[in-house]
């Protein structure tokens, strides 16, 4: 009963926002998207190897685009761990870091860790490479046990490809955030509520519920996007200045 029950609420979801779930045949894989650098490389190929040696049934995917261009429709991939790297040089050594980064398969924020070590200055590019590769396993280590902390929500997407659960607060999916130009913008999780209603990231705010977000205050305006209230977004785009109202909150249960 509660099996069918789950499954008719998914069902439904999934014919209110085709795009918030990958599809079965992408379950328990995980894309692995290094940065654009020579040190993310030889960390993300590392994390790819722990994650394949290490984690319980999931798979390893090779994948270089950026997981937030598009919905989950048609993903091979149910989440996607983006690794950063760098080593820079410092007065009293060479620092280097490896980030992974876990978002879903819309590139939607779940978790974030970074390690690091200090080398001393005269390192050689081996010792690096040696460094990158072993807190690149650190990092995959740090994501391994989130996983084992939070079960459910690991479960929920590495199999579907959303890190939301029953009880969470009614969401919309979307955030804002402000640009070095002063300018307010919008971040919108592809196949969500806030997407599937006409924004999308990188969109310019220009009101909110008919005032100019300013009036409101940059903390302000921020808290609003997740109170899981339905508000009118009027947004700039390419020069085009048009109204985004959102309809019901995305709520599982």
């Amino acid at each position: 009963m509660i099996a069918a029950l789950l499954l008719t609420a998914a069902s439904a979801l999934i014919a209110q926002l085709p795009g918030l779930f990958a599809p079965a045949a992408a379950a328990r894989t995980v894309a692995v998207t290094p940065a654009a650098s020579v040190d993310a490389n030889v960390a993300a190929r590392e994390a790819a190897r722990a994650i394949d040696q290490t984690w319980n049934d999931l798979r390893p995917l090779s994948f270089e685009g950026d997981a937030a261009e598009s919905d989950c429709r048609v993903k091979p991939f149910t989440a996607d761990a983006r690794i950063d790297a760098g080593d820079t040089p410092y007065a009293d050594g060479l620092l280097v870091e490896v980030t992974f980064d876990l978002v879903d398969c819309a590139g939607w924020e779940v978790d974030q860790w970074t390690e690091q070590r200090l080398l001393p200055s005269g390192a050689s590019r081996a010792e690096v490479e040696r460094a990158l590769r072993t807190l690149a396993r650190r990092t995959a280590t740090d994501a391994d046990v989130w996983a084992h902390l939070h079960r459910q929500r690991a479960q929920r997407l590495f199999d579907e490809g959303l890190a939301l659960l029953p009880g969470d607060p009614p969401t919309y999916l979307y955030s804002f955030y402000k640009t070095a130009d002063g300018k307010m913008r919008v971040a919108a999780r592809p196949g969500g509520p806030a997407w599937e209603a006409g924004a999308r990231g990188g969109d310019v705010l220009v009101r909110l519920d008919g005032k100019f977000w300013w009036e409101y205050g940059t903390f302000q305006t921020q808290r609003r996007a997740y109170d899981g209230f339905p508000h009118t977004l009027s947004l700039e785009r390419g020069g085009r200045t048009f109204d985004v109202h959102l309809g019901a909150p995305l709520t599982l249960r």
